[in-house]
């Protein structure tokens, strides 16, 4: 269950996600650098290692949410998590097809996968219901994409009308600006608010990446931001081609 914001801008964009989860799960881990290859790559962990979202030095990022309206045929043997590290090193919309299209989805729970390629200016996006894999692309334009283990077809009805009130408000498409979005609340169905706090389901992190021509920077918070916790934990990895040494800084 989670809602992922995209903001697209000159040379880069700016997404924010919500993690929503069971209070019971177990907590994860801040994002830190790995290097695969001559890539270096940023991303959160959950409790079995895998993640759902990453970013790379060359800029594309991916982010992942539970499928729940579609049917489950198969019991879950293999986490959602694993997908995301296994793509995270393509460099176009093309490899990282070409790789799932190799990948063994046996036992692995219907999902969403939305991918930001901001050398092409595309968005692709993979829906994997335990029987098949299809593809769409869309337009390098602001989007939104919501899931919840309630319906996800209603709580994209209701986070896209609290995302359509918010762009007629100050600031729209700033970091602020997405911040409030995404700690905001819906007064009239609260169970599809973007920030959830239902009893056994609440918004468990915050994760932001803006990807600009010299760096991609990764902010994560442990909770939501509508709370009391400390600030976001940052980290940051240079752009692929960029030589300015202080951009990261």
């Amino acid at each position: 269950m989670c809602t992922v914001t995209f903001v697209p801008r000159r040379e880069g964009y700016l997404i924010a996600m919500n993690r929503d989860e069971r209070i019971t799960r177990g907590q994860a881990t801040p994002p830190t650098v790995v290097e695969i290859g001559s890539v270096q790559v940023l991303y959160p962990r959950d409790i079995q290692g895998g993640t759902w979202i990453a970013a790379s030095s060359r800029g594309i990022a991916f982010a992942l949410l539970n499928w729940n309206d579609a049917r489950v045929a198969q019991p879950k043997t293999y986490t959602r998590g694993c997908v995301i590290p296994a793509l995270i090193g393509r460099s176009s919309v093309r490899n990282a097809d070409a790789t799932l299209k190799r990948f063994d989805f046996g036992g692995i729970l219907p999902f969403r996968l939305v991918g930001f390629f901001p050398s092409e200016k595309q968005i692709a996006e993979w829906r994997w219901d335990q029987g098949s894999l299809i593809r769409d692309t869309f337009a390098w334009e602001s989007r939104q994409w919501c899931s919840s283990s309630l319906s996800d077809a209603q709580a994209t009805m209701r986070r896209v009308l609290g995302h359509g009130r918010a762009q007629r408000v100050g600031q729209v498409n700033s970091v602020t600006w997405l911040r409030r979005l995404h700690a905001s609340h819906d007064q009239e169905t609260p169970p599809f608010s973007i920030c959830v706090h239902r009893q056994d389901v609440e918004t468990v992190s915050y994760t932001e990446l803006l990807c600009t021509p010299h760096h991609v920077r990764c902010r994560y918070r442990d909770g939501s931001l509508c709370g009391r916790k400390a600030g976001l934990h940052s980290v940051a990895i240079r752009r692929y081609g960029c030589t300015d040494v202080t951009a990261c800084a």
